[in-house]
């Protein structure tokens, strides 16, 4: 048993995931500042997939983020954010010292002089079996998708898609 026990945590050690990962879209272009509502669009696509993951080994607090951000001055006509992470068995972690472990999904458009006709996200993350949490601390995922638009009243459609669960050992958000 006791080399079992060694042989999970040292592969759970190999298999430490962490770090930030994001993508971004920008335009202030003069081509599209002199013609706002010019048929632009921006869009990221964020997907992490895996069998076994993300697995973390915490011994202090960590904080991992991935960000998909769209920012336009003007001009663009439709911003949109596909931020998925699917994994079979996890996320796990393994909270050796009680630490807060927070891992996060930021979905954002945002379009400063509005007139932006569609926003949409649809931020999602999945998991076959878990999230598991070994050990004490708080655990918590977040997923947060936002749409701004400028005070201009022909902005359209903003759509969210993210869904909230809790956890054992911890609060998650997705």
């Amino acid at each position: 048993m006791r080399k079992r026990t060694a042989l999970l945590v040292a592969a759970m050690g190999v298999l430490l995931i962490g770090g930030a990962g994001g993508a971004d879209a920008a335009d202030d272009s003069a081509a599209h500042r002199a013609a706002p509502n010019g048929g632009g669009s921006q869009k990221n696509r964020c997907d992490t997939s895996s069998v076994i993951g993300g697995v973390t080994l915490a011994t202090s607090d960590i904080t991992t983020e991935t960000n998909c951000v769209n920012y336009s001055e003007s001009g663009v006509s439709e911003q949109s954010n596909h931020c998925r992470t699917h994994s079979v068995i996890g996320p796990v972690t393994v909270n050796l010292t009680g630490s807060d472990v927070t891992q996060r999904t930021n979905c954002v458009n945002v379009s400063k002089s509005g007139g932006v006709t569609k926003q949409s996200n649809d931020c999602k993350t999945t998991s076959v079996l878990g999230p598991i949490t070994i050990g004490a601390g708080e655990v918590t995922q977040e997923t947060n998708c936002t749409n701004l638009a400028g005070t201009d009243s022909a902005n359209g459609k903003a759509k969210h898609k993210a869904s909230t669960a809790k956890t054992a050992g911890g609060t998650q958000s997705r």
